[in-house]
């Protein structure tokens, strides 16, 4: 089954809430759901936006939660 273009969107806002709400690891949860539709679509330049922005978001959330390497990760990832 291939992801919609607006169910990676909608995980990552999700993810954007519970990091607000400071529930890190349930933002984790989401920008992972998030990251693994995405690798279903084509990569355009708003996929590659999104892919990059989730990954930022989830290594902030790892450095949160002092998972040092995770964050580094995904650091690279995101660049």
């Amino acid at each position: 089954m291939t992801a919609s273009l607006s169910e990676p969107g909608d995980l990552r806002e999700q993810g954007n809430q519970a990091f607000k709400q400071g529930k890190f690891q349930e933002a984790i949860d989401r920008y992972t759901e998030a990251l693994n539709a995405l690798v279903d679509l084509q990569l355009s330049e708003t996929i590659k936006n999104d892919l990059t922005k989730c990954y930022s978001n989830r290594s902030q959330c790892y450095i949160n939660l002092n998972q040092y390497e995770e964050a580094i990760e995904d650091a690279t990832r995101a660049l």
